[in-house]
């Protein structure tokens, strides 16, 4: 098992729905992957607190306090403020394209080619990144 089928399959597991197998994989991944059980970890403390919240009556006069601030005029905002919050979005996206390229590398670490069986052939992915594929419409133009 691999971090990213790992994470995918947390919830499932601390909610007790994974089968047995799936079950022991990941407990093995969880055993051997540091990043990993921080993340379980983090997962249960998450999953404990929220069982353990009590929802409460909403105080008298919300609603009021509430549509009063929404009915202020809203102050036009400055190009600072803009170019901010565009750097903000650059750092997630980077941040993001970081994440992705460790759940690739995870991946491609964890895949290995399936072993051949009698009479069947097992082709390669066609949907490797990198690889042109032609598209039906090519094919169509082809054969005509």
């Amino acid at each position: 098992m691999n971090c990213f089928t790992c994470e995918r399959h947390l919830s499932a597991y601390i909610d007790d729905e994974l089968p047995a197998q799936s079950r022991r994989e990941l407990e093995t991944h969880l055993d051997e992957c540091p990043r990993c059980r921080a993340e379980f970890e983090a997962h249960q403390i998450a999953w404990e607190t929220a069982h353990q919240v009590r929802a409460e009556a909403a105080p008298d006069g919300l609603w009021e306090a509430i549509s009063s601030h929404l009915k202020k005029p809203v102050e036009s905002t400055r190009l600072d403020d803009l170019a901010l919050m565009l750097r903000g979005l650059a750092a997630q996206v980077q941040d993001l394209q970081r994440s992705v390229d460790e759940l690739r590398q995870d991946q491609d670490s964890a895949a290995e080619p399936e072993p051949l069986r009698e009479g069947i052939r097992v082709r390669a992915n066609p949907f490797a990144p990198g690889q042109r594929r032609e598209s039906s419409i090519e094919r169509l133009r082809q054969s005509s």
